[in-house]
């Protein structure tokens, strides 16, 4: 057995791919970026919130008070959608890298298993503070960092996940040591990842601020237009922060990984110049809607902006996983047998599911409260 070192990379196993590796890679990028905007809302609008409620303790905020109440009252709707639209990306991750991501989960051990139990506890916090939070008193507060913490965790277990299953290098190693649960913290790329990301959903949760503001300005002109501004500070100096991290993620990527960027993979050149481009150039257009007297419009290209810049940032991080898997010689299950009618079920369920989640949210989000903002906080 010595004389034949097992590959770093697990051999396939002798399971066929349910449909071409091009559909299934399209599927996972598209269902991913659904997941990550709707999780954005739920880590973003989380803090947010909890910043704002502790703002509005302050006499004569009636805004952050009824900003504080309509996310909390979304919270448990947005963190079922992040996990209904989390559950497909992860199957076609399974599908397409399923060697890597099983092995790596396996690795990461019990923090691994932790994660149903942390997002259950979680998800109470969200329930407890939509429906009892005038009875809760100071405890309210509590429960709203506790959730953020957890919610956070559960990011960084899947930060590990992600950047490890990017190493199988270090696999046999890490099973050889016989500890039953591996947190990947000697990665170089793991720190900047995670707070990139999560910087990230900072900054979205303010767009979402500014999108809500946008929706309210005619029947709350007042509280939709300080809304806009609000989200738009948010938004525009995360951003600038998280500029900062995600030079600090690209240049911790392993020379032949960053090397796509730099020119030799046009399609990553392309991506990520795209991307720096339309997160700049929104940053700057939700800086000006902070401190205009009509942000309406400059929102509306704001939101725009942002779309473009999650599709590129999406295509991007795809591009650093096969950068990186490219160097660990990985190559995907050349054996393909379609599975024509799970697939077309499937994508008649979707789009019903994402038809009724889009009903859900414009019914959230239409819902009137009194001008003042009155409700529990």
């Amino acid at each position: 057995m010595n004389g034949f070192p097992l590959p770093p990379v697990p051999v396939p196993g002798p399971v066929p791919q349910p449909a071409p590796a091009w559909i299934l890679w399209g599927l996972l990028v598209f269902t991913f970026m659904l997941h990550l905007l709707a999780m954005n809302f739920v880590v973003g609008g989380s803090v947010i919130g909890a910043v704002t409620a502790r703002l509005g303790r302050r006499g004569g905020r009636p805004h952050h008070a009824a900003l504080v109440h309509w996310l909390t009252q979304a919270m448990p709707i947005a963190l079922a959608a992040t996990i209904t639209f989390g559950v497909a990306p992860l199957l076609f991750l399974q599908v397409l890298y399923g060697r890597l991501f099983f092995t790596s989960s396996v690795l990461l051990g019990w923090f691994w298993f932790a994660v149903v139990p942390l997002v259950m506890v979680a998800y109470y916090g969200t329930y407890l503070l939509a429906f009892k939070s005038a009875s809760l008193g100071r405890w309210g507060g509590w429960i709203r960092w506790l959730t953020i913490l957890i919610f956070v965790t559960i990011s960084f277990i899947f930060a590990n996940n992600m950047s490890l299953m990017l190493r199988p290098d270090l696999f046999r190693a890490i099973y050889a040591s016989g500890s039953t649960s591996h947190a990947n913290l000697s990665d170089p790329t793991l720190w900047p990842r995670y707070l990139h990301f999560t910087l990230a959903a900072v900054a979205i949760g303010g767009m979402w601020v500014s999108g809500y503001g946008l929706v309210c300005r005619r029947r709350r002109p007042e509280f939709g237009q300080w809304a806009m501004r609000y989200g738009a500070h948010w938004f525009s100096g995360v951003t600038a922060l998280n500029l900062f991290m995600g030079f600090w993620f690209l240049f911790s990527l392993p020379r032949e990984t960053m090397a796509r960027f730099m020119g030799p993979v046009p399609v990553a050149t392309a991506v990520l110049g795209l991307g720096i481009f339309a997160g700049m150039a929104t940053m700057t257009v939700m800086f000006l809607a902070a401190h205009a007297p009509r942000p309406a419009p400059l929102v509306s290209g704001g939101i725009g902006g942002l779309l473009v810049t999650v599709v590129c940032m999406v295509l991007v991080r795809d591009q650093v996983r096969r950068g990186a898997l490219a160097t660990m010689n990985f190559e995907p299950v050349p054996w393909v047998e379609p599975q024509w009618t799970n697939i077309s079920l499937f994508l008649v369920l979707f789009v019903a599911g994402a038809a009724a989640v889009v009903w859900m949210v414009r019914a959230l989000v239409m819902a009137g409260r009194p001008e003042t903002g009155d409700g529990p906080v």
